[in-house]
This record gives C-alpha cells, structure tokens and sequence, in this order.
C-alpha cells in the first residue's frame, strides 16, 4: 500500500487536484505519453520526484501481428462477430505487453526500489492499464482480478462515457458497434484485457515465463520483486 499509483496525466490536474499527489510522497514518475503530447500539456514538477519520459506506445502495432492475413483472421473471426473496432482495439492493447522498453525500464525502476512510483499516459486507462495489468500478474494476483482491476477505468471515468453516448446518441442508437467505440473512448473494453492475458499464455504459457522471457524476472528475482511489493 502507497508504493504504486496509476493516474492520468498531471498535466490535467489543477492545484486544488495536486495537493492529495503531492503528499504521497512520490520519487519516481514515469510518463508513458510520446513527446508531442508532453510538449503541448507538460507535467508539473514535484518536489523529491525524479521525472522520465518513456512513450509505452508503439509507432504502428500492426507491425507486431504476423501477417496481414493474421489480423484479417482476427477482424473476420465468427467468434468476434465481425466487430473491427474491437478486435483492433484489443490487438494494439495486447502488443503492448511484448517487446515493450518502456514497461521493462519500470519493472527495473520498481526492482530498484524507486517507489513511491506514479506512472500514467493521458488518461491513465490505456497504456497506463496494461503496466497496471502487468505489474498485478507479476506480483501472482490471479487473473480475474487483474481483470477487474483493468476494468476500473469504466467506473472511474463514467461520466466521460455517458456524455460521449449522450453526445452521440442517434449514432449508438443505429449502429451495433458504436456502444463499444464511445466506450473504448471513454474507457476500457473487456475484450482488450482478454486478447492481452490470452496472448500471453498462448505465447509463454505461464506469466511466470512471461515476467522471465520479457523483464528477465527468473524465479529468484520475481520472489524479491513480491517480497518488496506485497504486505
């Protein structure tokens, strides 16, 4: 408790929102957010907190599917119903997890001790909720939890779903799959958080290989790393 915090950008808070985040006593902050978007809207600086800028997402994920016909398998896949939007939502929030820099420099950051650790993108639910997700099935939290723990950012930023579907009403209305775009929008879809712990055993079979293979957390290391971040 009060070693890891997951949030949106800082850059969005106002003082009065400041204040709680400047008391956790914070000494690492990891931005997760490419350079544009940190040159526009900059975190502000707190005091005793060591400040990186690490952009989790990639230039094109489609570059980690294997092959056009891989991802055409996906979208037209009758398990998926032939819903693109979110069969490619929940392909690029899975690639995330692989070959990834910036979450193997937090993992070393936390392996480390640098905590209390604040890491967020922009609204703290994509990219931010994989690391999330992968930092819960490091410490061997089981996965339906995990899930439900990715899943927090629907209730947590409802309000910013219910206007984009009040907003666009006549669209969710008529179309089968705008429920789900407005949703992943203003949130998070389940399916996302499926294809992303689905990959990974398809790929490792246990998370165990995975924390191994990806962040080179043997069983040794992964011990420690538990040790330091479970009461």
């Amino acid at each position: 408790s009060g070693l890891i915090f997951r949030s949106s950008a800082l850059a969005f808070f106002d003082e009065e929102e400041l204040e709680p985040v400047r008391n956790l006593g914070i000494r690492t902050i990891l931005d997760f957010r490419a350079l544009k978007g940190i040159q526009k809207d900059p975190d502000p600086q707190l005091e005793g907190a060591v400040y990186y800028n690490k952009c989790a997402a990639f230039q094109n994920f489609l570059d980690d599917l294997n092959s056009p016909g891989e991802l055409a398998s996906l979208i037209f896949d009758e398990d998926q119903a032939g819903n693109a939007i979110d069969v490619l939502v929940s392909s690029y929030t899975a690639s995330l997890a692989f070959s990834n820099e910036s979450y193997k420099f937090m993992f070393d950051c936390l392996l480390a001790g640098e905590a209390p650790m604040l890491f967020h993108c922009s609204n703290g639910k994509d990219r931010t909720g994989v690391a999330a997700m992968l930092i819960l099935l490091a410490l061997g939290i089981p996965e339906e939890i995990v899930k439900e723990d990715y899943m927090q950012s629907n209730i947590s930023r409802q309000l910013e779903i219910d206007e984009l579907m009040e907003r666009f009403k006549l669209l969710t209305g008529r179309l089968g799959n705008a429920r789900s775009f407005f949703t992943m929008v203003g949130g998070v879809l389940p399916q996302s958080a499926d294809m992303l712990l689905s990959e990974i055993l398809e790929r490792y079979g246990t998370f165990e290989n995975y924390m191994e293979k990806e962040y080179g957390f043997d069983r040794e290391i992964l011990k420690k790393f538990r040790d330091m971040y479970l009461e």
